[in-house]
């Protein structure tokens, strides 16, 4: 269970995309009366954002729907592809569907313009950064688990069954793909006893990635 106190220490990064004055400054005292600790950083623009983006670690973005070089959508495509951070939109009155359909777009909450109260904005955003957390953690553990599946898969496949008549010695083996994120690879291994109680042990690998060069090592 997530500690009060703790969570009230936590202090946001938060982006505000708006190229409306008027509509940043009612934002910014929205977010001055909540007790959120934070920090805020405005751009005008998609390509402003983006731009922020990539340098600054940032939590929450904040982001209307209409900017001078995206709407709708777009904003919030043009959003995404450039971070983890969790996306609240702000929609006006005149938009009822808007907000919902940033929600389909990957968008973690919306706000309506004009009926946000301090309570409410502090909850959003506060709900949408955890609801991101949740989702790339859910996401990583998904890839993990597939990967490991993957790895077991392969190693039952590549990995050949040590021949070996003496119980004084055992041979262990496991299938490691030689780089980040790889799930095939070429390295292989075998062990065999022969009649005169040697035992002969070759490790190898081969030039190239993939399932190609992995079924010549194989061979």
């Amino acid at each position: 269970m997530t500690d009060p106190a703790a969570a009230r220490d936590v202090r946001y990064a938060v982006l505000l995309v708006e190229d409306d004055d008027g509509d940043a400054l009612l934002v910014e005292e929205l977010l001055h009366d909540t007790d959120l600790p934070h920090t805020l950083t405005r751009c005008r623009t998609a390509a402003e954002a983006r731009a922020a983006l990539v340098s600054d670690a940032v939590d929450c973005v904040l982001l209307d729907l209409h900017l001078p070089d995206a709407s709708g959508l777009e904003s919030v495509q043009a959003i995404q592809s450039n971070t983890h951070a969790a996306i609240i939109v702000l929609t006006g009155l005149d938009e009822p569907r808007a907000g919902v359909d940033a929600l389909a777009a990957g968008a973690q909450d919306y706000l309506i313009k004009g009926k946000v109260e301090p309570d409410l904005m502090q909850r959003a955003l506060r709900y949408a950064v955890q609801r991101k957390q949740a989702e790339r953690a859910n996401a990583a553990l998904q890839i993990g688990r597939l990967r490991a599946e993957e790895n077991a898969r392969l190693e039952r496949g590549l990995l050949p069954e040590p021949l070996l008549s003496s119980s004084t010695v055992t041979a262990s083996s496991r299938y490691y793909p030689g780089r980040a994120q790889a799930l095939l690879g070429g390295d292989f291994l075998d062990v065999v006893q022969t009649d005169d109680g040697h035992i002969h042990a070759v490790i190898g690998d081969v030039s190239g990635h993939g399932p190609d060069a992995a079924a010549l090592g194989d061979r």
